[in-house]
């Protein structure tokens, strides 16, 4: 399984996929628990952005998810 990151109460699940010109997208989800044992609260599946680097789009995710579940709460 991908790195988990909890998160009040919410695990944030990158899965950061590589690109044919070397760049990076940041696809990932979102689950209830902290071990990521509960609903699914949100997917990204295919967004617009790209990265350099997979670091740069996990730190996308991170700052992302962390906004996002701040703005629903559980």
């Amino acid at each position: 399984m991908s790195q988990i990151f909890p998160y009040k109460g919410n695990a944030v699940i990158p899965q950061v996929r590589s690109l044919d010109n070397g760049k990076f997208m940041a696809c990932f989800v979102i689950h209830a628990g902290r071990d990521a044992d509960g609903e699914l609260r949100y997917q990204r599946k295919s967004p617009t952005n790209e990265f350099e680097s997979e670091d740069d789009a996990i730190a996308y995710i991170l700052d992302f998810a962390g906004d996002w579940i701040d703005q629903n709460p559980l």
